[in-house]
């Protein structure tokens, strides 16, 4: 209860904040702070769908975003903003060609088939280009991308668990993983979303699956809808349709956790592989998680990539145009506290008006 409320104070704090903050922009108060056209604004999606709250009682509510909020993000930014391709951003980035007017592309990670169903209609409809990165393994196939079929089983977990915490701390142990080190704070056990948050970024792959299967032994699976993914035809045709494809690994790795072999494997193999189903070149990549190192960056580089795309302000000077930021939203990120859409804290983050500067948890050093 007590957290509960001191969440709802520090909703009403950040949306009065974000109202005086727009309020100071419309004034000009702030126009010297806001986003300059020379830093486009690169937009970070997952999954469009129906109904948010149909679908967040079962999968991972911060890779969701429903119709209806997305079309008002689309509204509010057409107001400051010009919809551009990663294309034209990028090689405008790449030739040093100034911006004379501040312009977003929009991008979507994953690869789910509801950008198809849903998301796909309303930007075509709009004239508005996009962009998707895709784990190439799983296109079209009826397998659980890694991310979700963890969340699903932490879910589980802590629906039957009496103590969370005490119970995932001892299973980390028994499978030999750093608990204490993966675990560092009361808050990433307090939800099975921040859970899964807090594991992904901390295992290798491998480490992700000891735990899964350590779940299952203790919960049990069940049956469960595993979420689909687009498939090449889709792709194919969303690339017509004005759509750019890049890659998001093979296997949606967290990339600093692996070794430098899969590393390689990992980028230069779903590189290959869109470039073998659709033809043409593959020049945009998205780091899964927005997890980087020098050492990724590189490798990246030597697979041929051009631009590669982050979740963060950080990036890396040898290779700005590997380390771009993106701004990643969800059907929470711009709500007020009683879960209505704000536009003054999109406009807050779409320019960069939100004090203190974004923090960053993400590693970024070997």
């Amino acid at each position: 209860m007590r957290r509960k409320k001191v969440a709802r104070l520090r909703g009403r704090v950040k949306s009065a904040l974000a109202g005086a903050i727009a309020r100071a922009r419309d004034w000009r108060v702030a126009a010297a702070l806001r986003r300059p056209p020379c830093r486009p604004l690169i937009l970070g999606y997952h999954r469009v769908v129906p109904d948010f709250e149909t679908t967040a009682r079962t999968e991972m509510p911060s890779m969701l975003t429903s119709a209806a909020m997305f079309e008002r993000h689309l509204d509010r930014l057409a107001r400051d903003f010009r919809f551009a391709s990663l294309d034209e951003i990028g090689h405008r980035l790449e030739r040093g060609e100034p911006f004379t007017e501040p312009v977003a592309a929009v991008t979507f990670d994953d690869g789910y088939r509801d950008v198809y169903e849903v998301a796909y209609p309303i930007l075509r409809r709009r004239g508005i280009p996009a962009a998707v990165f895709v784990v190439t393994d799983l296109v079209g196939k009826p397998f659980w991308q890694i991310h979700d079929k963890l969340y699903h089983l932490v879910a589980k977990a802590f629906a039957a668990w009496d103590d969370p915490r005490r119970e995932l701390v001892g299973l980390l142990r028994d499978l030999g993983l750093p608990a204490a080190e993966v675990l560092r704070t009361r808050a990433a056990t307090s939800t099975p979303m921040l859970t899964v948050s807090t594991l992904l970024p901390s295992l290798s792959q491998d480490g992700v699956k000891q735990v899964m299967s350590g779940l299952e032994a203790s919960v049990g699976n069940g049956f469960h809808d595993i979420p689909q993914t687009l498939t090449w035809p889709m792709l194919a045709e969303m690339r017509r349709g004005g759509f750019t494809i890049g890659s998001h690994t093979k296997t949606h790795v967290t990339l600093p956790m692996e070794s430098p072999a899969t590393v390689a494997e990992e980028i230069a193999g779903s590189k290959r592989a869109v470039e073998a189903e659709l033809g043409g070149p593959i020049e945009h990549f998205a780091y899964p998680g927005g997890q980087f190192t020098p050492g990724v960056v590189e490798a990246l580089s030597r697979a041929g990539y051009r631009f590669a795309y982050t979740a963060c302000p950080h990036g890396d000077a040898r290779h700005p145009l590997l380390t771009i930021e993106r701004l990643l939203l969800w059907e929470g990120s711009s709500v007020d506290v009683d879960g209505r859409f704000s536009p003054a804290i999109l406009d807050c983050q779409a320019h960069d008006l939100w004090p203190p500067a974004r923090a960053c948890g993400r590693i970024h050093t070997a």
